[in-house]
């Protein structure tokens, strides 16, 4: 946790509170946005549900987590430029050994995802979500150029693994199996802006806060020989091909000890931001016990990469027509569509700023920023052409 007034130096966090997040793979930032403002967006959802329960969600009966993308509030908190500034902050944790390669950590493209309203509820199915990664499931393991961004793990130097290298993210592919529900963009950090006052537990994430640890047991647990083993079978405990996510268990991943490992977050206040690792395993409180709505809106961090920027191509169409992101169209079904609402936020005027813009690939990215590495120019000029601007 670090207040965000105390925390930026020239763009970057503290030495000594990287080195933490580099070895938990989470972080909180406190008061992104004001609290006013984080409790207006959440009354302006709440408002834009209720008017619209035809949007659904999941669970079907009564959702906790919302089809809804292009409302306005969703639309200014993802291009507020508070919450860019802070997603530039984090990306930084990412490096890179060659500036040849082309990403651009400090350009962002948006990701539209939705959110998430639980009720106070003791029902363990109000939201059922059990300790996974997401960021596909096999792929980790048989993706060639996936593989690389666990070398070390697998030539036995777990030790030396550096999870936080982008060098093979570029062309890691995290659904080889086409499944249509999978993540189009490649989430550096997955994160959610808080909407609501939430004690831990109430309804909440939970996270594995030992990456290196957690990953380098999950990565060779394949190899281990316990009880019946037929060495004729592919057996990769947690990850099932066509799946997009990889859920460890305890009797897959005994060693792991998920049930005393996973640990929910501090309390978040209203215009906290919470960040994890793509590759960090995350859950969420199998119920809210509190006496208040548990709201957040889902927002990562997504660096320009060629592969993010076929993203922003299907995204900024989807924003033109109002429509669902190609992402959650499976999911989506027969649900309402926010294009049938006069109330649908999907509108330029909705967007804050030109960073903001630059990330929904409704403006040029500039080529000739000083200081720019190879790397960023290309990744840069890439998009422009990509987009047509």
């Amino acid at each position: 946790m670090k207040s965000w007034s105390n925390l930026v130096v020239g763009g970057n966090l503290p030495d000594d509170f990287t080195k933490l997040v580099h070895e938990r793979g989470c972080l909180i930032l406190r008061n992104v946005v004001s609290e006013e403002q984080a409790v207006s967006w959440e009354t302006s959802l709440k408002d834009y549900t209720q008017r619209h329960p035809g949007v659904g969600g999941h669970p079907h009966h009564r959702p906790a987590a919302w089809n809804v993308f292009w409302t306005k509030a969703q639309m200014q908190m993802r291009t507020h430029p508070r919450v860019l500034e802070a997603m530039r902050c984090v990306s930084r944790l990412w490096h890179l050994s060659d500036p040849t390669i082309p990403i651009d950590l400090d350009s962002q493209v948006i990701y539209p995802d939705r959110i998430r309203i639980r009720y106070p509820s003791n029902d363990p199915g109000q939201f059922p979500l059990d300790p996974h990664m997401d960021s596909g499931a096999i792929e980790r393991w048989e993706d060639e150029e996936n593989r690389k961004n666990y070398e070390a793990i697998f030539e036995g130097n777990w030790q030396d693994w550096d999870a936080w290298s982008a060098d093979h993210r570029v062309k890691a592919q995290s659904d080889l199996y086409r499944t249509g529900t999978a993540c189009s963009v490649w989430r550096s950090l997955q994160g959610w802006l808080s909407l609501s006052n939430t004690q831990t537990g109430e309804g909440t994430l939970r996270v594995l806060p030992s990456l290196k640890l957690s990953m380098a047991y999950i990565m060779l647990r394949p190899l281990f020989h316990t009880g019946e083993y037929n060495d004729s079978l592919p057996t990769f405990p947690g990850a099932t091909p066509g799946q997009t996510q990889f859920f460890p268990t305890v009797e897959g991943h005994p060693d792991l000890d998920i049930k005393r490992a996973i640990v929910g977050i501090p309390p978040v206040r209203p215009g906290d931001y919470v960040f994890w690792h793509c590759d960090l395993v995350h859950g969420v409180d199998p119920t809210n016990p509190g006496l208040v709505d548990s709201s957040v809106s889902y927002n990562a961090c997504n660096p320009l990469t060629p592969y993010n920027i076929e993203s922003v191509l299907t995204t900024r169409e989807a924003f033109q027509k109002g429509d669902v992101p190609i992402d959650f169209t499976r999911s989506h079904g027969t649900w309402e569509r926010e294009y049938d609402h006069e109330d649908c936020g999907a509108k330029v005027e909705n967007i804050l700023t030109k960073e903001g813009l630059q990330a929904m690939g409704l403006e040029r990215l500039d080529t000739e920023e000083e200081g720019l590495t190879q790397g960023q120019k290309e990744v840069r000029e890439m998009a422009n052409r990509k987009l047509g601007l």
